[in-house]
């Protein structure tokens, strides 16, 4: 009888035992499948930020008898200021350095020697690098947050300031070939250059006070941007050639 009774006891703390650990465990699945919330940024009047941008820039010539011969690449990075009108409306500007560059072909005369009195006509390969300090003006155009992203259209004007410019030669002249480079060609580049930028981009909601977003963007010169002189024989030619450029921004606001 004792034995009967211990039996039925065993098989009460069992049952008892599965039961609860059933209990645990479909609680435990139930909380694992409880969906995180996903963060809705906050609306701030201001916001500041930081990034960096990679891209390919080149020149496009109008000069007669000036070809372009291809890309450079380029980069930008710098501090940014958004004012948000509303959730949807943001305006955007900031400071930042930017590098451009490209490459041109055209025919020109150069005295090869010091010594000598005539200049010699060939034809020069230069390779241009550009340096600006620039002031954004830009309009974001918004859509309302979808999960974590907000994708948006950014559209404006870039004011470059040049900082420095300098390119690296190669004269081909009679069969023989003379290469310079870092020649300081501040005289034959503008001073300023206006450009119109357009992109499209999305912001990814870190938490409520913290994004970081994405810019693909062309940007298209206005402006001249090389604007100097070209002597072949007694023949003047006025450079204009305008900077064009594809990039790719990363950045974080705060």
């Amino acid at each position: 009888m004792k034995t009967i009774k211990y039996i039925i006891l065993i098989l009460v703390i069992s049952i008892t035992s599965q039961t609860y650990a059933q209990t645990d465990s479909t609680q435990i699945g139930a909380q694992s499948n409880v969906p995180v919330p996903t963060p809705k940024t906050e609306y701030q009047k201001y916001r500041l930020g930081v990034y960096g941008d990679m891209g390919l820039s080149w020149l496009k010539p109008k000069s007669t008898e000036y070809e372009s011969q291809g890309s450079r690449f380029s980069y930008n990075y710098g501090l940014i200021v958004d004012v948000n009108f509303t959730e949807n409306y943001t305006f955007s500007t900031g400071i930042n350095i930017n590098s451009l560059g490209g490459k041109l072909k055209y025919s020109d005369s150069l005295k090869v020697e010091a010594s000598d009195s005539v200049a010699t006509r060939g034809v020069m390969n230069r390779k241009y690098q550009v340096s600006y300090i620039e002031i954004p003006l830009f309009l974001k155009l918004k859509t309302n947050q979808m999960g974590y992203f907000t994708p948006f259209v950014q559209l404006g004007l870039r004011n470059g300031f040049r900082l420095s410019s300098f390119s690296d030669d190669e004269f081909i002249y009679d069969g023989k070939t003379e290469d310079n480079e870092d020649v300081d060609i501040e005289e034959e580049t503008a001073f300023y250059t206006l450009s119109f930028s357009v992109g499209i981009g999305t912001e990814y909601a870190v938490s409520k006070s913290f994004s970081a977003y994405a810019i693909l963007s062309y940007d298209n010169g206005l402006t001249t941007a090389i604007n100097g002189e070209n002597y072949i024989g007694t023949s003047l030619t006025k450079q204009n050639a305008m900077f064009k450029k594809i990039g790719l921004t990363i950045g974080f606001l705060f």
